[in-house]
């Protein structure tokens, strides 16, 4: 990508977590991004475009940090907690980031297209709940309800220690995966 589109792309996640949709404005995005208006329509023909392509690359930059192999030599439990920790990790670390994916996970701007886009990149990072249902460690559920459940945990959990960052720590960390793996065990 080039460095205007994404310089691009950077302003428009701040602006858009910051001030919503309807608060930032395309010739606000393009003077902040130090770009013409019409640049910016050069790579985004509207903003819902624009809003569209951030979300899909914010959830590829979220796979990259979570991607893993899974681990026979290890308990499925360890294998969750490993996977749980990374998309905490990616939270904590990715503040702005992590706000738009909260904010316009279920905005109608992002299309059904975009979002179905971006969830099929992750049925192979979620295949790990195959494996638990298979070997009889984690309730029988659908797909649908445990990723719900994963990502509400996810997205609680985050919020939380970003609301009280004293309380961040390795006990409390073990303790809010705890919570959650009580919820999918057997």
């Amino acid at each position: 990508m080039n460095d205007k589109k994404q310089g691009i792309l950077d302003v428009s996640l701040k602006l858009f977590v910051e001030r919503g949709f309807h608060g930032t404005s395309t010739a606000e995005i393009a003077k902040t991004a130090g770009v013409a208006t019409g640049t910016l329509f050069h790579y985004f023909k509207t903003k819902e475009e624009l809003i569209n392509t951030l979300y899909l690359n914010i959830k590829g930059c979220m796979l990259n940090d979570v991607k893993g192999n899974y681990n026979d030599k290890e308990s499925f439990k360890e294998n969750v907690k490993k996977l749980w920790l990374k998309f905490i990790n990616f939270g904590i670390n990715n503040p702005y980031k992590f706000q738009f994916i909260l904010i316009f996970h279920s905005s109608p701007y992002i299309t059904s297209l975009t979002k179905e886009q971006a969830e099929t990149r992750f049925v192979e990072v979620m295949e790990i709940y195959k494996k638990g249902i298979e070997k009889n460690e984690i309730k029988m559920v659908y797909n649908e309800m445990v990723m719900d459940y994963f990502w509400g945990n996810i997205f609680g959990t985050v919020s939380h220690f970003t609301k009280y960052p004293e309380n961040l720590n390795e006990k409390n960390i073990n303790l809010a995966f705890e919570l959650f793996w009580d919820g999918i065990s057997k």
